[in-house]
């Protein structure tokens, strides 16, 4: 099954949408053994989002769902969620970013084998309609594409 891997995130006024788009992007991973920690930096977060993140967390126990009771902005947020992981590995996510299906599978095979404590990735700016704007996928290391 593969070591965990801890996914950190955290929402506070992002569209729905966005935040829909981006938590089916990492559930939908081809690498499964994650936990999702999102951490809610907004206490009158949208009662719709509120809503959708709850419902998700009953139904996929790979979703733990963490409250702050004041904002206390992004950093603060991420550390809670970080200081929550159980994972072997951390990963990042935005409320508003989607993964490729194979990043998370992608990234800890990169990392396995090349023995490193952090890698990137290549990302692809789209507008709200998901059109292309700029950007590219993919991973480099020691500047070589793979």
């Amino acid at each position: 099954m593969g070591k965990l891997i801890s996914v950190v995130m955290s929402v506070y006024n992002e569209k729905i949408e966005w935040i829909k788009d981006s938590v089916k992007s990492i559930l939908g991973q081809s690498y499964t053994n994650i936990e999702f920690i999102i951490v809610i930096d907004n206490p009158g977060l949208d009662r719709e989002v509120k809503e959708y993140l709850e419902n998700t967390a009953k139904t996929d126990g790979r979703v733990v769902l963490l409250q702050n009771k004041e904002n206390v902005g992004l950093a603060k947020s991420l550390n809670r969620g970080i200081a929550a992981a159980n994972g072997a590995y951390i990963a990042r996510m935005d409320a508003d970013d989607i993964s490729e299906k194979n990043r998370l599978d992608l990234q800890i095979q990169i990392m396995e084998k090349g023995k490193y404590d952090l890698v990137g990735t290549g990302k692809i700016n789209i507008d709200e309609k998901g059109n292309l704007i700029s950007g590219y996928s993919g991973c480099d290391v020691e500047n070589k594409k793979i």
